[in-house]
């Protein structure tokens, strides 16, 4: 009886085995037969990340002229809301 135990587990773990072997095989495989597609991915994220990190440096440089435009011209309007409701009343 203990010897049909240890029989079915050595079954049991060699066909465990088997199967994450060939996973591997095939995993490796497919690596290998999807390595020109996966480089152009990566080229394409490096030259989409490039692209942004310029749009962001353009954003910023013309965020920073624009700020004191914007702050002027939102104190502008309140002083002219401020104005115009004051005078109403």
């Amino acid at each position: 009886m203990i010897f049909e135990g240890v029989k079915l587990m050595v079954v049991g773990m060699t066909t465990v085995m088997l199967f994450l072997v060939l996973m591997i095989l095939f995993i490796n495989l497919v690596s290998f037969l999807t390595r020109g597609s996966a480089a152009q991915e990566v080229e394409a994220i490096a030259k989409e990340r490039a692209l942004q990190a310029a749009i962001r440096k353009k954003a910023k440089e013309v965020t920073s002229g624009d700020a004191d435009e914007d702050i002027a011209v939102i104190a502008a309007a309140v002083a002219a809301y401020e104005r115009e409701r004051f005078s109403q009343a």
